[in-house]
């Protein structure tokens, strides 16, 4: 993968777009092409404007897609908000480093919650009503989500958070009172409960202020899908939501919506919303 290392994007960043990527980028059956999305990422690159994910997706998930994509990412959040990764020298974090990338963490390792992790395993409520997802077998996983098994066992390759799989009400209710006390946050979505210590919205509020120098603010478009998303639109200055229904949820009085199928759609969004701030392609 090629990338241009800006001398520093926080001085010559034209815009920055935050953006989930299961059902929001790409589907999260993984099943569409990439050849638009891969050329339309090489496009922003060059006009100065980068793409930044902030997704639920483990490091290695976000390795295997920009191997997809032939792009690599100058920066993204991984485990809903858990840590943010930057090339070396983007942001200038003056973190760990892992490999090119300088690593800040906004959690500890899920292990230490093992104990708990397990009383909910083996809880009556959730017995047989909800799936660990680190635990459980990937082919079951791959049948519930209509996901390939061999992206599931990247997704079980967590290190900060954990996530089960139930529609149940019991099992969530549950998992929410036995958390009460505990540093760890519970987001819920329609078929999953995420178990972590940080959030989406911490996470976009951290990277802003990282990227964001005194007296030069980069504009920012975030892209999401659903409740899960509410921190990136939160602050950014063109909030896009990609959904065929309209987001109640969302209570900033303007945002944009689009209601395709991404990625086109994703691509459409974005092309929308830097025009909305005079970038037109």
């Amino acid at each position: 993968m090629r990338f241009r290392l800006p001398t520093d994007f926080r001085l010559s960043g034209k815009a920055v777009i935050l953006t989930d990527i299961d059902d929001t980028m790409l589907p999260i059956t993984q099943e569409s092409s990439v050849e638009e999305l891969r050329s339309f990422l090489s496009k922003l690159r060059f006009l100065g404007i980068e793409v930044v994910p902030v997704t639920f997706k483990t490091f290695v998930e976000i390795e295997e897609l920009m191997n997809r994509l032939n792009h690599c990412f100058m920066a993204y959040v991984i485990e809903g908000g858990c840590a943010i990764y930057s090339i070396s020298g983007f942001l200038k974090l003056g973190y760990k480093h892992s490999g090119n990338y300088e690593v800040l963490e906004l959690c500890k390792p899920i292990s230490i919650y093992e104990e708990i992790l397990a009383l909910i395993e083996e809880n009556p409520n959730c017995l047989g009503r909800a799936l660990r997802l680190t635990k459980a077998r990937p082919e079951k996983i791959s049948e519930i989500l209509g996901i390939p098994t061999d992206l599931v066992k990247l997704s079980q390759e967590r290190l900060y958070s954990e996530v089960f799989i139930t529609q149940h009400t019991p099992c969530r209710d549950f998992i929410t009172s036995v958390l009460k006390n505990t540093n760890l946050k519970i987001i819920q979505t329609r078929r999953a409960v995420h178990l972590l210590e940080a959030d989406k919205d911490k996470a976009t509020r951290t990277l802003l202020g990282l990227i964001n120098v005194v007296g030069r603010e980069i504009p920012v478009i975030g892209l999401g899908d659903n409740l899960a998303d509410e921190g990136i639109l939160r602050y950014s200055d063109i909030p896009v939501i990609i959904s065929e229904d309209r987001a109640g949820w969302f209570k900033k009085a303007y945002y944009v919506r689009i209601p395709e199928k991404p990625p086109n759609s994703w691509v459409k969004a974005v092309k929308h919303a830097l025009s909305i701030v005079g970038m037109y392609f």
